[in-house]
C-alpha cells in the first residue's frame, strides 16, 4: 500500500496535517483538543508504521522475543495497511 510522501507534520492551524502534496483536515466533529489530537496522531502514523514494521521484523528474525506485542503491532500494520486486523 502506497500512501503520500512526508514528512508527515502537524499544520499550522493544529487541526490539520500535510502529508506530502495533499493535506488532511478534520473539519467538524468532537473538540478542538480533540481535533488537535486527532491530527498529532494522524500526522505521527507514518512513524508508527515504520516502528510496528521493524518490530515485527525483529520477532520474526529472533532478536525480539515479545509475542503479545508481536500480534498487536502486526494486527496494527494489517489495519493500517487495509488489511484483516
Amino acid at each position: 500500500m502506497k500512501y503520500s510522501t512526508g514528512p508527515w507534520v502537524l499544520a499550522k492551524s493544529g487541526i490539520s496535517v500535510d502529508a506530502g502534496n495533499i493535506r488532511i483536515r478534520q473539519e467538524a466533529g468532537g473538540t478542538r483538543e480533540e481535533r488537535e489530537a486527532n491530527a498529532r496522531l494522524i500526522a505521527a502514523a507514518p512513524d508508527l508504521l515504520a516502528a510496528c514494521a521493524e518490530f515485527v521484523r525483529k520477532v520474526e528474525c529472533g532478536e525480539a522475543r515479545s509475542i503479545r506485542s508481536y500480534r498487536q503491532m502486526k494486527a496494527a500494520i494489517a489495519k493500517a495497511e487495509g488489511g484483516a486486523s
